[in-house]
């Protein structure tokens, strides 16, 4: 793959993403954003927090040409394309060098405060069931490119770097997939790593405060703004009626999409807007639900989906998630025998998963790490447990998500018995200063505070502390398999390692 010094400077011009361009007439034969990461014929572009320095190792390394902000000063001779917009031009650019790979898939897009990564997860169970095995996915926990375990990686961003994503998505259609699921995070939108692209179907599944703060949006208006311009990247639209700011969302959405490209879904309830299908739970359990679809209108009759299905994930949320996952599939194929095959047996990594101990109650894994998501998952055990103490284990993370913080405290001052506050990906901040944060917003003085800043310890008290009925609730790191301190990823059991293992040295 080679893009011409040409082709390049054509690309940002016809973006209006141009200032000026080098007189160079070479090849271009990688693309990088990370100087680590030059070889001989790179394109390397400067974006963030890039440092002088990081340029004098790319030169050592062979770097070829540059795209760099105005800002951006130094005297090194290269070859330099001035962008505008150095991310919107990475963008631009990936997807042409990879061969613009997203025209050989159907995509589906994904945003929402709470439920991007199950509706994922959902989405690709049932399109592997309806393609045999022939769907990539790109979600919060990993990417998925081929059926070999070779293709499967670690996620590091809700959504990818545009010069990742076009990668990926390129090692996809070779693999022969033919369909794409993917998380869309609002900073994603903001930071223009799907810039140029569009979505065969974008789902919107709700939106409340989150991701507020210095590093991420600086007010919920920004994060609304931002959340929405998935409506500006998609061909149809999948909406939620019971979706806060549902008015704004949908006339938001009519704005870029007919109103025969928008399918709006929501539970069954005589108060709720007008949608053209509904689920209503019929029986629901730790491990499970069932519940019935019902189309309204003649739009929906195309769908064909009416009927009951069996998840594989409890609550009312999750079936809302799959009624989603089931729209936006059928708009790009999938039919309704594909759909019950795929909910049956979809299981997401770190999600409501359940270890039953001998003497030490119930403990939940799950990513649930806002206000809304822990708020649902306590809900939901209350209601489905016969509960005598609920302890909490919880943190936030550092160097983001600053209004994140109070949530979590709300949310364990309306649902918990007890709280550890401890660490989770602290970053460059003190954990016991974000753990003062969540505790400032614990204001029910019935509940029981233990802070212990080590993960570990913490996760190993709230079990052993626990009796035969109560719950314990591991919140906001599921799986991942690291703790980010200062900058650096550091080994870290996850949470349901550790709950295996603490449970099975209590029994011995």
């Amino acid at each position: 793959m080679t893009l011409t010094a040409d082709n390049i400077t054509t690309l940002l011009a016809d973006q209006d993403l141009l200032i000026s361009a080098p007189n160079f007439d070479g090849e271009i034969q990688h693309l990088a954003y990370n100087s680590k990461d030059v070889v001989p014929g790179t394109l390397l572009f400067i974006k963030g927090n890039f440092k002088p320095e990081y340029l004098d190792d790319a030169i050592t390394q062979g770097v070829t040409a540059i795209v760099a902000p105005e800002t951006f000063v130094h005297e090194t001779g290269l070859p330099t394309w001035v962008a505008d917009d150095v991310p919107a031009a990475m963008s631009i650019i990936a997807m042409a060098y990879y061969g613009y790979p997203q025209n050989d898939l159907a995509l589906i897009g994904i945003t929402g405060t709470k439920g991007k990564t199950s509706t994922a997860y959902m989405a690709y169970e049932i399109l592997r069931s309806y393609t045999h095995d022939k769907v990539a996915l790109s979600s919060t926990l990993q990417v998925i490119t081929g059926n070999e375990p070779k293709f499967h990686y670690r996620a590091h961003l809700t959504t990818p770097e545009s010069l990742d994503l076009f990668r990926w998505m390129r090692e996809a259609v070779d693999n022969g997939m033919t369909h794409m699921v993917m998380e869309v995070s609002s900073q994603a939108f903001k930071m223009r790593r799907v810039y140029g692209l569009r979505y065969n179907v974008g789902i919107f599944l709700n939106i409340s405060p989150d991701h507020i703060g210095e590093n991420e949006h600086p007010t919920f208006e920004d994060y609304l703004a931002h959340k929405m311009m998935l409506f500006d990247h998609s061909e149809q639209i999948v909406l939620n009626v019971d979706s806060d700011y549902f008015g704004t969302l949908i006339e938001r959405a009519e704005m870029n999409v007919p109103r025969d490209g928008i399918w709006l879904y929501g539970q069954e309830d005589a108060d709720s807007p007008k949608a053209d299908a509904y689920f209503e739970a019929t029986d629901t359990n730790l491990h499970g639900s069932v519940f019935k679809v019902r189309e309204v209108g003649q739009q929906a009759e195309h769908l064909h989906i009416n009927g009951e299905y069996k998840l594989d994930m409890p609550g009312d949320f999750n079936q809302s998630n799959a009624l989603a996952a089931m729209i936006a599939t059928r708009l790009v194929g999938a039919d309704a025998p594909a759909m019950a095959e795929g909910l049956e047996v979809v299981k997401v990594p770190g999600r409501m998963q359940i270890l039953n101990t001998k003497s030490h109650g119930t403990v939940y894994v799950d990513y649930a790490h806002n206000y809304a998501s822990i708020a649902a998952l306590l809900h939901f055990v209350r209601q489905n447990e016969s509960v005598n103490k609920l302890t909490v284990v919880v943190g936030a993370p550092g160097n983001k998500g600053v209004s994140r913080r109070p949530g979590i405290g709300k949310a364990v001052s309306e649902g918990a018995d007890i709280v550890y506050l401890t660490s989770d990906d602290p970053q460059y901040e003190d954990p016991a200063k974000i753990a003062d944060e969540i505790q400032a917003a614990i204001i029910n003085p019935n509940v029981t505070i233990h802070r212990e800043l080590d993960r570990t310890t913490a996760i190993a008290e709230a079990i052993k502390n626990a009796g035969p009925d109560d719950v314990v609730v591991l919140a906001a790191k599921g799986l991942d398999e690291y703790q980010k301190i200062n900058g650096v990823d550091m080994p870290y059991e996850n949470d349901w390692a550790i709950a295996q293992r603490v449970d099975s040295e209590l029994e011995c």
